[in-house]
């Protein structure tokens, strides 16, 4: 039974993100709308409207300052927590995944089967990373902002390395579509459609995910 329902979205949710003091959660919705929530009274807190497509993901900034999402409107959007549109910028084609630099600065996402990073005052492409041989689906920025990590249709987990805008290294074990990843205090972890939840994977650590 759930805690608590945080109701008001018309079609599936899609994707979720939660500040780090877990008192705001950020939503996006096949109903095309990203909405914040008082996590405390399950309030919503604001409905924010500019997508034309789904809403395929969304991201906040550790201090709640700052949050984003993504679509297939080949759009990301950049709010502040109480609802206010502070920029967005389009993109070639749908943007399954976001996430956020600590600071805000930039922010990465899947764009196809590379890695973009972007820089969130100018709204230029500062990288365009590609590894992968499958389409992007999941990406996380540590907690640092000095690596980023995402999974693919390819079924592998990939390492960015943030400063030199580099491939560290590629982590292979999953048999199906990687879905979700997240990386904190120096360990990824990721999940895929195999069924498979990894156990936390040492960044230093050669061994496949789960052997």
């Amino acid at each position: 039974m759930a805690l608590l329902q945080l109701q008001g979205h018309e079609k599936e949710v899609l994707a979720v993100a939660v500040t780090a003091d877990g008192s705001r959660a950020v939503s996006g919705s096949v109903d095309g709308t990203v909405r914040m929530w008082d996590v405390s009274t399950g309030e919503q807190v604001s409905k924010c409207e500019g997508h034309t497509d789904w809403v395929m993901g969304v991201a906040v900034t550790p201090n709640g300052s700052l949050a984003v999402s993504c679509g297939r409107d080949a759009t990301v959007r950049l709010w502040t927590l109480s609802g206010a549109e502070v920029s967005h910028m389009k993109l070639k084609t749908e943007v399954i995944c976001v996430s956020l630099l600590p600071d805000g600065s930039r922010m990465v996402c899947g764009q196809g089967k590379q890695v973009w990073v972007l820089d969130v005052q100018t709204k230029k492409l500062v990288k365009a990373m590609s590894k992968h041989t499958g389409v992007v689906r999941a990406v996380a920025v540590s907690p640092g902002g000095d690596r980023a990590v995402s999974g693919s249709m390819d079924m592998t987990v990939m390492l960015w390395d943030l400063a030199t805008l580099a491939h560290e290294r590629t982590f292979t074990g999953h048999v199906g579509v990687v879905r979700g990843v997240t990386i904190a205090q120096q360990r990824i972890v990721s999940v895929a459609q195999d069924m498979q939840v990894t156990p936390p994977l040492r960044l230093t650590d050669s061994r496949r995910p789960w052997w």
